[in-house]
């Protein structure tokens, strides 16, 4: 079952916006209203998959800003069969649209999403945001799995560092994340569809249609400063995602505080190699500072 609701004027921007959803009734409004705040960013297209709350009649009556619908069936392919055939609606009512982006239903889009990622996309051909912890909830997790959050977080932005430091590139310049995720990102269509698209698998779909693109050649963005919060819920929609990996986290303080000790050498590490390019690194951060610190720079 398949059921398309496209608005009238939907898709005459040139930039489209896939959301995929399950059952996302109550966070939904919200990442519609960012979008609508931000105004660059307004042809939208949420898959309502195989929802059986009020998604998809929030979605076409969102008074803000039209809103396409594609309604599925459960999609065995999850997220990854969500965007692509998202994507695939959208450029058979659009084909001239010249951007095409993702985003997630339980994510909020900073102020100015869609202005960098057409500044960035003016030099290449995908731009990946960077996604931040909801504070609010990040706070509730457990101090161990905050510790480690930012630490992770910490270790990936001081390699992206390191790396640019080492190899500058025009497109992607510091400062710069090492972010590959579907909540944020933005593609070239033609970029896009030489590559093949999203394909129809429930997880790392973000990362593998990204590596396919820069193994081709493509020019990959990820501006430090193009965010996007994302909730920090144990109970996710897309298996092996944020949720997942949040929630596993919490149940194996043991192996948790192993990594932990691994993260911080190799943050230790990191800020010794870039102290050669009389570059500062940033502050390591202690155990008192991670209900606090939910950003690098």
């Amino acid at each position: 079952m398949k059921r398309l609701h496209v608005p009238p004027g939907w898709g005459n921007s040139g930039f489209v916006i896939v959301i995929p959803a399950q059952n996302e009734a109550l966070r939904l409004p919200v990442a519609l209203g960012a979008f609508a705040r931000d105004g660059k960013a307004r042809d939208i297209i949420v898959v309502a998959n195989g929802c059986t709350d009020a998604t998809a009649s929030i979605a076409r009556r969102y008074p803000e800003l039209p809103v396409a619908v594609l309604e599925t069936a459960r999609l065995a392919g999850g997220v990854g069969e969500a965007r692509r055939l998202g994507l695939q609606a959208a450029l058979r009512v659009a084909p001239q649209t010249e951007i095409v982006a993702t985003s997630d239903a339980d994510c909020v889009v900073m102020p100015g999403w869609a202005r960098i990622v057409l500044a960035s996309l003016s030099r290449a051909d995908v731009v990946c945001g960077r996604v931040v912890p909801d504070p609010v909830e990040f706070a509730r997790l457990p101090r161990l799995v905050r510790y480690h959050g930012v630490l992770e977080d910490r270790v990936s932005a001081l390699e992206a560092e390191l790396q640019g430091l080492r190899s500058p590139v025009i497109h992607d310049p510091l400062p710069r994340h090492n972010q590959t995720l579907g909540a944020s990102l933005a593609f070239r269509t033609d970029a896009y569809l030489r590559a093949g698209g999203f394909e129809a698998i429930p997880c790392h779909e973000d990362h593998r249609l990204v590596d396919r693109i820069e193994a081709a050649g493509g020019r990959i963005a990820r501006p430090w400063k193009l965010t996007v919060t994302a909730s920090c819920r144990l109970l996710g929609r897309a298996p092996g995602g944020m949720a997942d990996t949040i929630a596993d986290r919490t149940t194996r303080p043991a192996h948790l505080t192993a990594e932990t000790g691994r993260l911080a050498w190799r943050a230790r590490k990191l800020y010794r190699a870039i102290t050669v390019y009389d570059a500062v690194p940033q502050p390591y951060p202690t155990m008192e500072e991670t209900t606090d610190v939910l950003s690098l720079r």
